[in-house]
């Protein structure tokens, strides 16, 4: 690969170069599609859950409610599956899918501000919300093959940083901006904000080639490249052979493992953070919906700076065990001392620092799936690793009602303990190739 910054002009025509040929367009790509991708997830993770807190529903509802948005991410290796299986070559193995996903989504997302349900709606509010997650999955499984496909092995844990840093900021803006356009004006115009902010960073799907020579729109000149066409399975027996094969080895079923305890820590902690702020702290969404935009920006800031060089260069295991041992504490600090008596500064604080050090063990989980996965089924086999993520994320949120029925927020927030130390446990059997520091692939220097 050539990592060439300088645009090219073919025929007189200004061309941006392709994401194979520049280590800083493939960052910056992905961090804006990523950041994209944060807007979405801001919505219907944050905004919508602390929105129907503020307006009386309770945790089992909202729990309900993140259950049901976190089903299409635990079914994404079927979307793996046909991205793997079909594409649009011309426009690249990913890029037609990618842009197609955003496409949907902003439809979605006008046809979510056209009908405009009340709070109490919960089943409309978890159908559109679905249909949303769904949208935003498939944009998710698309990008991912695309980043496994086409970046060196050695700079994984650099472009997850850059890219969770993207998304984390996405979800700052979506979470912050749309509970405010909740609280303040009206669902329709939160769900158009929400589209237009989203429609201005997946543009750039639209302006960057996978590879040179290949087309940029269906009409335009283009060709398939070599790389492509012998890189697309021509069976389904041949992607669910090879996802399988890829799969059912120790790391990635540990990884799998790890991706599920993960999901139900992150589950029961989406399900209990906005209703212990509005039922007991007596915030607003907007109040609720700015700590979590501030303590994205601070986290991925965090990720910017330090989170993949430390990734790369400790090792993600390592640096998985550190991290959760550090969230399992905080979360302990908050059982002994919120649950008594706890104030605005208190609480602020315990949420943003507990939200920059679980964003390094989830930098470490993304990075670890996709050091194993294989690019011809990349997108099948990594989506069914973070899919197990979902479920997990599914379990947790579905759990928290009858958690919060036999123990309160002590019996949530010791689940969330306890899944995310068995989630850390997992790294315990990886091979030292896959859960240690970043090494050089001679493969992939061009």
């Amino acid at each position: 690969m050539t990592d060439n910054p300088d645009v090219a002009l073919s025929a007189g025509t200004f061309k941006l170069p392709a994401y194979t040929d520049n280590a800083q367009l493939r960052l910056a790509t992905g961090t804006f599609l990523y950041l994209a991708q944060g807007l979405a997830q801001g919505l219907f993770f944050v905004a919508i859950p602390s929105w129907l807190a503020v307006n009386g529903q309770p945790v089992g509802a909202i729990g309900s409610f993140v259950a049901a948005i976190s089903l299409p991410w635990s079914l994404k290796f079927i979307v793996g599956a046909v991205v793997d299986r079909f594409a649009f070559l011309p426009m690249g193995r990913r890029r037609a899918w990618l842009v197609g996903a955003q496409t949907c989504l902003i439809f979605s997302l006008i046809a979510f501000a056209i009908r405009s349900p009340l709070p109490s709606e919960l089943t409309t509010i978890i159908i559109f919300g679905t249909a949303l997650s769904a949208m935003t999955a498939v944009q998710d499984v698309a990008l991912d093959a695309m980043i496994i496909d086409l970046t060196p092995k050695n700079e994984l844990g650099k472009i997850n940083a850059f890219m969770l840093g993207g998304k984390s900021a996405g979800l700052a803006g979506g979470a912050a901006l749309v509970a405010y356009f909740l609280e303040f004006q009206s669902f329709a115009i939160a769900m158009i904000a929400t589209a237009a902010m989203f429609s201005i960073p997946a543009f750039s799907a639209i302006l960057i080639r996978e590879r040179p020579g290949e087309k940029l729109f269906p009409w335009n000149e283009g060709q398939t490249s070599d790389e492509s066409l012998s890189a697309k399975p021509d069976a389904w027996w041949h992607v669910l052979r090879e996802t399988l094969r890829v799969l059912f080895r120790r790391d990635p079923l540990l990884i799998i493992g790890l991706c599920i305890f993960y999901g139900m820590h992150q589950g029961i902690f989406e399900a209990t953070m906005p209703a212990f702020a509005a039922q007991e702290m007596q915030w607003g969404e907007t109040r609720y919906a700015s700590l979590a935009g501030i303590g994205y920006l601070i986290s991925g800031a965090a990720g910017f700076l330090i989170g993949g060089w430390a990734t790369d260069k400790l090792g993600p295991a390592r640096l998985g065990y550190l991290t959760s041992g550090i969230v399992a504490c905080v979360i302990a600090l908050f059982i002994l001392v919120a649950l008594a008596s706890t104030t605005d500064v208190f609480f602020t604080t315990w949420y943003l620092f507990y939200g920059t050090i679980v964003f390094g063990f989830y930098l470490c989980m993304v990075t670890l799936g996709m050091r194993v996965c294989e690019k011809h089924v990349a997108a099948t086999s990594y989506a069914l690793m973070m899919g197990s993520m979902a479920l997990g994320l599914m379990l947790g949120a579905g759990s928290a009602g009858f958690l919060d029925e036999i123990g309160g927020y002590t019996a949530l927030l010791t689940a969330a303990i306890v899944t995310i130390l068995a989630s850390a446990a997992m790294g315990l059997g990886l091979s030292p190739a896959t859960g240690g520091p970043a090494v050089l692939d001679p493969l992939d220097q061009g």
